[in-house]
């Protein structure tokens, strides 16, 4: 756990320019509203349908972005439902009693075990329905638990930015992030931060420790922004990812396992050629399953002197080959539809380092190449100082890494074979 006298100054500047007890008292407010709009309109006996108007103003609420929302609003979080999905995710709570009802059970059940199981029979009700209420994120359960609650619940309403604190501050926790049913996720993510974080000083509600996080001087620290320079001296922002991204709803179970096959596969190959590997820690359990690492091949640091920022984008790149103190390739293996968090994170690192020469790859299937191809080359990525990512990053399809690795003496091959087997944007 990080040591109580380094965040202790983090702490006294947050609380400093932070009203919690007026903070309270709104969410207090707040909090009413939503349980009265639930007992007095949705889980009404009436048939009528929720207007816009009054399903409008509990969205603000919940959602920074609903409309008619401004600066001074309070609100949950940023959840990223759009309005009218919103709307017909309340009116079916209305309209669809029982799973009216089951939303109503997972706010309303004070026991942290009852919760957890009644959120995942909630997300087995509702699989498949694409109304926006049990995504992978936990999001929307989120938004609604806090709302709620605010007292007892966290709006870091995102499960991968509560990985992403337990990790930095370094909570506590036994939650099994791969295994674990989402009700469990959600439910022991909000105690070990609010454990956690009362331990280290940090007394109030699950508001206003949700809101410490999002402080500028912590949020840099965990969710890891830079403000970087384009060849035109405009500012842009880099994000620098610090847990596995979130798969997408349309993603299969079997594209997922063979994307960690696919990253297996290109850590045995630069084994092979003689390389050390670097794999994203919160990746290497799954990893190992399918690639079994010599000894002293897989490293438990990266031997690298960049700044902390660059360090935090170059430990969550899929695969690295390093030669010594050097990185080689780079590889990022794309397995969501959207294929931008590969892409987006290769260019964040070349923002952050203009002057680098690493070989980068975007790893796809091949019914993704021209998705892949498409965006290494759209023209945002050609204004990064230095040189456009199209002549730096690279795609490589499953079947010719599958192909390379399927190569005889390996090992006495130089890592340019793959080459033979790339695509250039250009």
């Amino acid at each position: 756990m990080t040591d109580p006298n380094t965040i202790a100054p983090l702490i006294a500047t947050f609380l400093s320019t932070y009203d919690a007890q007026q903070k309270d008292q709104t969410w207090q407010q707040l909090s009413q509203r939503i349980r009265h709009f639930w007992t007095a309109r949705i889980l009404s006996d009436g048939t009528d349908p929720l207007s816009d108007a009054e399903c409008d103003e509990i969205i603000r609420i919940l959602d920074r972005n609903g409309k008619g929302n401004t600066r001074d609003d309070e609100a949950v979080a940023k959840v990223m439902v759009p309005q009218g999905a919103w709307r017909r995710m309340l009116n079916e709570f209305h309209s669809n009693r029982p799973l009216g009802d089951l939303v109503y059970s997972v706010l309303s059940e004070g026991d942290d075990a009852r919760r957890a199981g009644l959120i995942d029979d909630l997300y087995r009700r509702n699989a498949g329905q694409k109304n926006n209420l049990t995504g992978p994120s936990g999001n929307t359960v989120g938004a609604y638990l806090a709302a709620f609650d605010p007292v007892r619940n966290l709006s870091i309403i995102s499960l991968k930015d509560r990985r992403a604190v337990i990790q930095y501050f370094g909570l506590s926790n036994d939650i099994d992030w791969d295994a674990a049913p989402i009700g469990e996720r959600i439910v022991a993510s909000n105690r070990v931060i609010l454990d956690g974080m009362r331990r280290l000083g940090l007394e109030g509600t699950a508001r206003t420790i949700a809101c410490f996080f999002y402080h500028p001087l912590v949020k840099e620290l965990w969710k890891g922004e830079e403000t970087v320079k384009r060849i035109d001296n405009k500012s842009i922002s880099v994000t620098v990812p610090t847990v596995p991204d979130e798969e997408e709803d349309s993603v299969d179970g079997d594209v997922v396992r063979e994307s960690m096959q696919i990253q297996g596969l290109i850590a045995r190959i630069g084994a092979a050629m003689g390389f050390s590997v670097w794999l994203p820690k919160a990746d290497r359990s799954r990893v190992l399953k399918v690639w079994q690492a010599a000894p002293g091949v897989l490293l438990d640091e990266l031997p690298l002197s960049y700044d902390s920022t660059t360090m935090k984008t170059i430990e969550q790149i899929d695969v690295l080959w390093l030669r010594k103190r050097s990185i080689v390739r780079a590889f990022e293996v794309e397995h969501t539809t959207s294929v931008y968090s590969g892409l987006l994170r290769m260019a964040d690192l070349v923002a952050l380092q203009p002057n680098i020469h690493i070989r980068l790859h975007i790893v796809a299937p091949a019914e993704k190449r021209e998705k892949v191809l498409q965006e290494i080359r759209r023209p945002v990525f050609s204004l990064l100082e230095g040189r456009a990512l199209s002549e730096m990053c690279t795609y490589l399809s499953y079947d010719n890494a599958k192909e390379i690795g399927e190569l005889r003496h390996l090992a006495r091959m130089s890592d340019e074979v793959i080459e033979d087997y790339e695509e250039a944007a250009e």
